[in-house]
């Protein structure tokens, strides 16, 4: 039985930019190959770490979310903890809630097909925020 999960992975500073959808490339089709499925994918960018791993300062992060039966998850991270390219992985099983609101989020932007922007009669977070507290 599939199980939804998401993972967050930090690929190597060192890693030039074209090689970085390779490393990707590589993770989402261990997925694909084990007939996983791939949800959502996003990429976080480049950032600065709180405390130096393995002598690295920074890294390149990446959002995965996924649905997988629980020998394919131990081959992903198998291969993951292998890969001298990815500095750090953190795996989660989602939850029931978490998992709805996923799935209609990506039914929603699958619906619009671009990002989420407010209309005109609806306040930004920002907006919203200062209007609560009384500013303007």
């Amino acid at each position: 039985m599939l199980k939804h999960y998401e993972i967050v992975f930090v690929v190597h500073p060192n890693v030039p930019e074209g090689e970085l959808s390779k490393v990707t490339d590589k993770v989402t089709s261990i997925i694909t190959q084990h007939k996983g499925e791939v949800i959502k994918f996003k990429e976080w960018g480049r950032k600065k770490f709180a405390y130096k791993i393995r002598k690295c300062t920074k890294g390149y992060y990446f959002l995965l979310y996924f649905m997988a039966t629980p020998a394919l998850l131990a081959e992903l991270q198998r291969s993951l903890r292998i890969d001298e390219k990815i500095l750090r992985y953190q795996t989660i099983r989602l939850g029931k809630g978490q998992i709805e609101a996923l799935l209609t989020e990506k039914e929603d932007q699958d619906r619009k097909g671009e990002e989420y922007l407010p209309s005109e009669h609806e306040a930004t977070p920002a907006e919203a925020i200062k209007e609560s507290m009384g500013q303007e």
